[in-house]
């Protein structure tokens, strides 16, 4: 018992030899948003602004790498990026981490983007980051906006107009056509309480910003998604063409394409291997796709189960690295 704890905490001492300087810096105004018709469907607003982790003692920064977020990370959170964080300014690489406040930020209003970009460009001047070798780190909700500000900077909007170099893009429902009737499956089969409350407030949140479904009016679903199989003319694929792109994604046959109702379109996977292979299409030789799946011989278990458990298996040091090679 001893040695094992001697053990443990030499490998806590290890971990911490690694110094990181951690910038915060947050304000709160009460509000919230709505994402149902029911008088309890409000979500409430979070802590805006960001949090900026650099190399201790380092100036000489590679590049930096950002996640925009709707919320601010704070509590056991905050363990979602640690690895990567740890990882990346070992390389050289700053962290910046951007929350907009708002619940559920789909950038349905360009206020949030308005905001993120204006911020973004106030932390790089304050704290003399490099105008370089700049990647948006996407998981989840966070890929769509990365490829929503990369649209907002392409269309000359921004104020910043960083050189972005590459995204990364993890388990990202970015097709907003297939996510909504993906929405309306979880509603009808009321599977589970979580499918059932994400449908019915997608349903809400784009009812309500569209004024429209994909039925009535899919031409405003298709130009407000980064990617849509859907869409005929695929004009948004040359927003990106130009980009070191990585998209990850956990298709695993055995449950996610043919157990609890699920099928294919039901599944983030159409998405992301749809996006890269448009890439491929108009002749991007940056972008790739790297799917998880569970080995047939391995028992079921909740965590290859979840999507939402992709960010756990990518391999942090070397998607790192990858990021690292991109920069030169």
């Amino acid at each position: 018992m001893k040695f094992k704890l001697c053990l443990l905490l030499l490998l806590s001492l290890t971990g911490q030899s690694h110094a990181q300087k951690i910038i915060q810096d947050y304000s709160y105004e009460s509000d919230s948003v709505r994402i149902g018709k029911g008088p309890k469907d409000f979500l409430p607003c979070s802590e805006k602004g960001f949090t900026l982790i650099l190399p201790e003692g380092r100036r000489d920064f590679l590049g930096t790498v950002i996640a925009l977020e709707d919320y601010r990370l704070y509590g056991s959170d905050t363990l979602k990026y640690q690895s990567f964080s740890t990882e990346a300014t070992k390389k050289g690489l700053a962290f910046l981490i951007i929350a907009t406040g708002v619940p559920v930020d789909l950038y349905f209003s360009e206020k949030s983007l308005m905001y993120s970009d204006t911020l973004m460009k106030s932390v790089f001047t304050r704290h003399h980051l490099p105008d370089k070798s700049i990647f948006l780190l996407g998981e989840m909700t966070c890929g769509h906006r990365a490829l929503k500000y990369i649209e907002y900077c392409k269309n000359k909007k921004s104020v910043f107009n960083p050189p972005i170099k590459g995204v990364v893009l993890i388990e990202s429902a970015i097709d907003w056509v297939r996510q909504w009737y993906e929405g309306q499956k979880q509603v009808r089969d009321h599977l589970t309480e979580g499918g059932f409350f994400e449908g019915n407030m997608i349903t809400y949140l784009f009812n309500e910003n569209m004024k429209s479904t994909p039925a009535t009016d899919i031409r405003k679903y298709i130009e407000f998604s980064p990617y849509s199989y859907f869409d005929t003319e695929m004009k948004k694929p040359g927003l990106y063409k130009d980009l070191s792109i990585r998209a990850y994604t956990y298709a695993d046959i055995r449950y996610w394409f043919s157990a609890q109702g699920k099928g294919v379109y039901d599944s983030n996977y159409p998405d992301m291997s749809g996006f890269i292979n448009e890439q491929k299409l108009i002749g991007n030789k940056k972008a790739e796709l790297i799917v998880f799946h569970s080995n047939p011989d391995d028992k079921l278990n909740n965590k290859l189960r979840s999507q939402s458990n992709t960010w756990d298996l990518v391999d942090k040091l070397e998607l790192v690295n990858w990021i690292v090679n991109q920069s030169h």
